[in-house]
């Protein structure tokens, strides 16, 4: 018998590693959400740069129209295209913006919205609030879902940079990386209120490359909350400079989705 297909809503989707992993899952007969301000966007970058067939998007995919920012938008996705009295078993968040430069000793690198990566998982959490609280008033009990946001390799406890360029990437990129570890610090305090678990994961730079599959990933990890009776020994980040978005995206399906275990983790693969 074949493993049950998992539903799975996605944030971010119209680019990058959530891209990457959307377009895994619509090819394995699994079904999602998706948020999009322009849904159109969202399937031409599915048909054009991942080849999935428009009938595959039509029939397992559900975009809604709407802004990340938009709590009322949010929850839409989160509903379980197979169930609309349950949750979606997984959230993916690869919401993010690309830095612009400014003349700046500084901040030479500011984000045009300096809060995005914090604030999608701020209305992320006070969607699912807003549904369990709608549920115990029906009388009913909704499964909590794992959430998988993307960060980077520059906001663990230890260093995930190469010593080459560490002061040059937490200067240069002093605002994304302020934004990555205030979105972490939401996610590791929620405690279980609002998803049932998490994988952070923190990439190096990310690239459009091509995937070049498992072989020539090295993974790393460490725990998002240090707590006591934790039996496993982290083993630490794995050093990178570069990694493929599609490689992430492939790694973020095939090990957390559907082989899952690394629940509590913040994960560094790289090349």
């Amino acid at each position: 018998m074949s493993a049950r297909k998992k539903t799975i809503a996605c944030f971010g989707a119209t680019g990058g590693c959530v891209g990457a992993a959307l377009a895994l899952a619509l090819k394995e007969g699994h079904y999602c959400t998706a948020l999009a301000r322009t849904p159109e966007k969202l399937h031409n970058f599915l048909a054009t740069y991942h080849d999935i067939p428009p009938s595959t998007i039509n029939e397992r995919l559900t975009v809604f129209e709407g802004d990340v920012k938009d709590p009322a938008a949010v929850s839409k996705a989160l509903i379980s295209p197979l169930d609309q009295g349950a949750l979606v078993d997984v959230i993916l968040s690869g919401v993010g913006a690309y830095p612009t430069f400014q003349w700046s000793i500084r901040q030479p690198f500011p984000l045009i919205d300096p809060t995005i990566c914090e604030t999608a998982i701020r209305t992320i959490f006070k969607a699912l609030s807003d549904l369990y609280s709608a549920a115990t008033t029906d009388g009913k009990s909704l499964t909590k879902p794992l959430l998988v946001p993307i960060s980077t390799a520059g906001c663990g406890r230890r260093r995930g940079i190469h010593l080459s360029i560490y002061l040059p990437y937490h200067y240069l990129l002093g605002s994304p990386l302020a934004d990555k570890r205030r979105m972490e610090d939401v996610v590791f305090k929620d405690h279980g209120e609002h998803i049932r678990d998490f994988v952070v994961m923190r990439p190096p730079f990310l690239t459009d490359g091509e995937a070049r599959g498992d072989s020539s990933l090295r993974v790393g990890w460490e725990w998002g909350v240090e707590k006591s009776g934790q039996t496993v020994k982290e083993p630490g980040p794995e050093i990178g400079y570069f990694v493929s978005r599609k490689d992430i995206g492939a790694w973020i399906f095939e090990k957390v989705i559907v082989e899952g275990g690394w629940e509590g983790k913040c994960v560094y693969v790289t090349y």
